[in-house]
């Protein structure tokens, strides 16, 4: 069996080859297609020429994305279970944003639990992710694994956002900055009709079910070039977990509010080891960093291998 990155997560085994979130040109053919969640850093139209698999939300926020769903296509939800060219594949909740997933896939006997983009702290959308106990192989994201990257208490983190919504109405208008496909949901929930949305914002809040306000007194943007001049500037991101970051903002005159739909370094740690498996790759973000603590710790881990020069096999 072989496990690699090359632009997507590839999975080869005796008689079954398939690929998890490709981000370019599929290489080679594949049996299937797996999609954890509709980013645009896990999912491309490279994927519509095979079989997908995905959430029914994922598939929505493909066809906001790319026009249209793929033509081929497997809707599937945490909970269930499958089998796909003799592959047994449990869905998990992944915690990220509405409908991300992680999959447990079973190939020639050995069990491979591929997280995507996760988050053990669940949200006001989401249910938190949970590990599998003693997968053979785990391959985990490693967006925030730096020990510098610690999340505080969600609730705050919430309670925080509302009362500096509010204090920035009291002085006009409010835009808060967040990413069109995740965070800008979990926003627009926790603000209910208060909240109006650029059209970008709008278009993944009516494929996925979460109304949009008509006020233009708050308004979600997908980035802070598209605030209205004069409003009170809010951006939220995990990245503000770093207090520079935060300092630099508001020189800036933008509030940074560290909310993130990943796993903090602490909990990526906590998640790998109750999964206690037999080998780690890590993949994305701080990749390297993530696996040489685990292995500090007493866990097999390594960045996963590139299709070039592959030279690590299960």
């Amino acid at each position: 069996m072989r496990i690699y990155y090359d632009r997507g997560i590839y999975i080869e085994g005796r008689r079954v080859r398939f690929v998890v979130d490709p981000t370019g040109p599929v290489r080679n053919p594949v049996d299937f297609v797996l999609i954890t969640h509709g980013h645009s850093d896990h999912v491309s139209k490279h994927a519509y020429r095979h079989t997908v698999v995905a959430t029914r939300e994922t598939f929505s926020a493909m066809s906001v994305r790319f026009g249209s769903p793929p033509p081929r296509r497997v809707t599937v939800a945490p909970g269930n279970v499958l089998e796909l060219e003799g592959v047994q594949i449990a869905v998990l909740e992944a915690g990220h944003i509405l409908g991300s997933v992680m999959y447990l896939a079973e190939v020639d006997g050995v069990q491979i639990l591929i997280t995507g983009d996760f988050n053990t702290a669940g949200s006001i959308l989401t249910d938190a992710a949970e590990p599998i106990e003693r997968p053979d192989v785990l391959v985990m994201e490693a967006t925030y694994g730096d020990p510098s990257y610690v999340f505080p208490n969600r609730a705050e983190v919430y309670e925080e956002f509302l009362d500096v919504v509010e204090r920035g109405i009291s002085k006009g208008g409010v835009a808060i900055s967040a990413y069109p496909l995740g965070k800008a949901q979990e926003v627009a929930k926790l603000l209910g009709n208060k909240a109006g949305a650029h059209a970008s914002v709008a278009k993944y809040n009516k494929a996925l079910g979460i109304p949009t306000g008509n006020g233009d007194e708050v308004i979600v943007v997908p980035n802070l070039k598209a605030a209205p001049p004069n409003y009170f500037k809010i951006d939220v991101s995990g990245w503000y977990a770093d207090e520079r970051l935060r300092k630099n903002a508001i020189s800036r005159g933008v509030y940074g509010i560290p909310l993130s739909d990943h796993s903090d370094f602490p909990s990526l740690v906590e998640f790998a080891t109750a999964a206690s498996p037999r080998l780690v790759y890590t993949v994305y973000g701080f990749s390297e960093r993530l696996a040489r603590y685990l292995r500090k710790i007493g866990l097999k881990a390594h960045t996963i291998p590139g299709s070039v020069g592959l030279t690590r096999y299960l």
